[in-house]
C-alpha cells in the first residue's frame, strides 16, 4: 500500500473556513487484500453495518461514500454482506478481479471534542483523475468563491455568474443570483454546478439540488483546467428565469397539507439524526403552517388520502415553506442536514405546486421565522 499526504486543510487559503475545525487528507493506492473489517454491527432489522475497518493495518472509519464507491468500483450489490462475511467478499474480489487495486482518500479530522478520526472516503480507479483539497480551494479563492465548506469528501463553494451579480426583485424581496460548485476531493463523481438564489434581507440561500437546476462539468485529465473554465464562463439566464418564475408562483400558491406534511417528516428525520443545531424547529414550523389537525377536525391527517391532502390548503403559502426551509438549512443545520433540506427545496420548486395560483395576491412576507433568541417563531402573514 502506497500513500501520499496532502497539505493540511486548515492551512489552505480558502476564503472561508471549512465546516470541520481541522482536516488533513491522505491519498494513496491499495488493494482489496489491504482491507479488513474490525467490527460487524447489525441493526434490529438485520441490516449489516460496517463502520470500523483497517486499511493496510491502519484503523479507519468507513463512510457511506466509501461503501457506495466500493460497490460501484467492483460491481457488487449493497446487500452482499447479508449473506457472506466481509472476509469472503474481499477474498472473492481479490481472486476473481484482474484489477483489484484502487486509489483511496482518508480525511483525518479533529472534532470539537478534540478526538481525531480517520474517515475513509471514496475509492476509485487509479487512472481516474482527481483534484485534491488544496488544489480546489486555491482555485476557488482565485475565482472569488465564498462560503466555502467541506463535508464528507465534497467541497462546496458559492460563486457569481459570469454576467456578474444581478439583483432580482421577486414580490417584495430582493435576490442575487448565484451558483454553487460542488467538487469531490476523493475522485468519486464529477464536479457539479447548481443554480442558487440569495435572499438579501436575511442572507438565506436556496440551492437548486434538483436535476432541472444542475449542470455537470465534463472533466478530462486536467480537472483544474475544466473547473476553471466552468467558473469563468458559467451563466444560465434561462435557469435563473425559471427559478424566478417558480418563486413568484410560490408567493401566490397556498401550501397544501401534503406539502406541509412532507417537509414536516423531513424535518423530523433530520432532527432525529442530530442534523439540526437549534431546538424546537418542528414546533415552529407547525406554528407557521397552522394546526392542520384542528383546522380539518382530524386526529390523524395520515388517514386522508394522498389526493385529498393535495387539495387542502394550510395557513402558509409555498413561499413561506421555501423561506423557512432555506433559513433552517442556512443557519440551523449541519452540512448533511442542510444538503437534505436544500434537496427537498429543489424538488419542491422544480415541480408544479399542489395548489398553484390559488392565492389572490402576494403578501408581505417576514424576513425571519426563527428569532435570534431561538425562543419563538414570528407570525407569518397569510
Amino acid at each position: 500500500m502506497t500513500t501520499t499526504i496532502t497539505q493540511p486543510a486548515n492551512e489552505t487559503k480558502a476564503t472561508a473556513q471549512t465546516s470541520t475545525p481541522s482536516a488533513r487528507f491522505t491519498y494513496g493506492h491499495a488493494t482489496v487484500a489491504d482491507l479488513r473489517v474490525r467490527k460487524v454491527d447489525r441493526t434490529a432489522g438485520g441490516r449489516v453495518m460496517l463502520r470500523d475497518l483497517e486499511l493496510g493495518g491502519r484503523p479507519v472509519h468507513a463512510t457511506k461514500r466509501f461503501w457506495r464507491s466500493f460497490f460501484t468500483r467492483f460491481g457488487i450489490a449493497e446487500n452482499v454482506f447479508r449473506y457472506f462475511s466481509p472476509a469472503e467478499v474481499f477474498g472473492r474480489i481479490a481472486q476473481s478481479s484482474a484489477d483489484d487495486a484502487f486509489r483511496f482518500c482518508i480525511a483525518d479530522t479533529t472534532g470539537r471534542s478534540g478526538k481525531a478520526t480517520g474517515d475513509l472516503l471514496a475509492v476509485t480507479n487509479i487512472k481516474r483523475p482527481v483534484i485534491r483539497y488544496e488544489e480546489i480551494t486555491e482555485l476557488i479563492e482565485h475565482y472569488g468563491g465564498s462560503n466555502v465548506k467541506y463535508h464528507e469528501g465534497l467541497v462546496i463553494s458559492t460563486h457569481e455568474p459570469r454576467g456578474g451579480s444581478r439583483e432580482i426583485q421577486i414580490g417584495g424581496d430582493q435576490f442575487h443570483d448565484r451558483f454553487c460548485l460542488e467538487t469531490p476531493v476523493d475522485g468519486f463523481g464529477h464536479p457539479k454546478l447548481f443554480l442558487s438564489m440569495l435572499r438579501l434581507i436575511c442572507q438565506n440561500g436556496m440551492i437548486g439540488y434538483a436535476r432541472a437546476f444542475r449542470s455537470d462539468i465534463p472533466v478530462g485529465k486536467k480537472m483544474d483546467y475544466c473547473i476553471a473554465r466552468a467558473l469563468e464562463s458559467f451563466d444560465n439566464g434561462d435557469g435563473y428565469a425559471a427559478i424566478r418564475q417558480r418563486f413568484e408562483s410560490s408567493q401566490r400558491s397556498w401550501a397544501s397539507v401534503h406539502e406541509c406534511l412532507q417537509f414536516g417528516l423531513l424535518l423530523d428525520r433530520v432532527q432525529r439524526e442530530n442534523h439540526l443545531t437549534a431546538k424546537g424547529l418542528i414546533g415552529r414550523f407547525r406554528t407557521l403552517a397552522g394546526n392542520l389537525s384542528e383546522l380539518y377536525g382530524l386526529a390523524n391527517l395520515e388517514a386522508l388520502s394522498d389526493k385529498r391532502r393535495r387539495i387542502l390548503p394550510s395557513k402558509a403559502r409555498v413561499y413561506d415553506l421555501i423561506n423557512f426551509a432555506s433559513e433552517v438549512a442556512t443557519h440551523h443545520a449541519t452540512p448533511e442536514g442542510s444538503k437534505r433540506i436544500q434537496a427537498h427545496l429543489g424538488s419542491l420548486i422544480s415541480e408544479e405546486y399542489d395548489l398553484e395560483g390559488t392565492a389572490d395576491n402576494a403578501a408581505d412576507f417576514d424576513a425571519f421565522f426563527i428569532d435570534d433568541d431561538k425562543s419563538a417563531v414570528r407570525q407569518s402573514l397569510n
